[in-house]
């Protein structure tokens, strides 16, 4: 019995599912069940990336697969869908939305390809947006919201434009501050974190990896201010803001 072919994976989930022989674990969960599973998963997959821990990356790839094949036999259990019709139902719309590899359908440019494909999508909704779940973090609703409204025409024409935007947020978040209108407060700064996100967007640069690139700057650098106030006998809970910053400027030049 081979040990690396999808269909035994298949025959594996199956087992595993059997309501006489089946772990009793796997027997009970549902659709809803494995949700938070499949999420850990990607993040697993993303941290390895990351990290480019390839042996690792592998694993949590096959993690990740295990997912699939999970929900696939959930689906077929209730007649919906097995394994198969997912994998037939991605070749055929990675096929359909590629026609310039599998067909003769030529663009000129990328933007052409990207407009095409955006209206592709979008041909049986009243909206643009009717696809975004409502499920994504709200990072990546945004950016997505975004991209969408701007395949149609709706963004600023330069990059220092869409700064100005969030120049035009910080001072209405300033207004609300002075007048302590918490309501008002919350809905400027979320205007202005959209605003900032637009930026990104523009300058084609996943704001995911920019912010997680400085989570991982913000906590290098404040792991070298612990070492610098260890070193030099500083409490950091008793200190200064003056005496942080001075800690914090040595960081940065180390």
């Amino acid at each position: 019995m081979k040990k690396n072919n999808i269909s035994e994976l298949l025959k594996v989930m199956k087992q595993l599912r059997d309501p006489k022989k089946g772990c009793p674990w796997d027997k009970k969960q549902t659709m809803e069940t494995i949700i938070p599973h499949s999420i850990e998963e990607v993040y697993e997959v993303a941290e390895q990336i990351y990290k480019k821990d390839y042996e690792k990356l592998k694993e949590e790839l096959g993690d990740l697969l295990f997912q699939v094949v999970y929900l696939s036999q959930i689906a077929s259990e209730k007649k919906k869908f097995n394994f198969n019709d997912v994998v037939k139902t991605i070749t055929s719309k990675m096929i359909n939305r590629h026609p310039h590899v599998f067909n003769n359908k030529k663009f000129k440019t990328l933007r052409e390809f990207k407009l095409w494909w955006e209206n592709s999508k979008n041909k049986k909704q009243d909206s643009i947006l009717d696809n975004i779940p409502f499920t994504y973090p709200a990072l990546l609703e945004a950016n997505k919201i975004q991209k969408k409204v701007a395949s149609v025409g709706f963004e600023y024409k330069s990059d220092l434009e869409s700064i100005e935007k969030i120049e035009e947020e910080i001072k209405e978040l300033k207004i609300e501050i002075k007048n302590k209108n918490k309501k008002k407060i919350k809905e400027e700064l979320g205007d202005l974190i959209f605003a900032t996100l637009d930026v990104s967007r523009k300058l084609e640069l996943d704001p995911e990896i920019i912010l997680k690139n400085a989570n991982r700057k913000f906590s290098k650098r404040w792991k070298k201010v612990e070492k610098i106030a260890i070193k030099e006998n500083l409490n950091l809970r008793k200190i200064s803001l003056k005496q942080y910053n001075k800690i914090w400027n040595k960081a940065k030049k180390n």
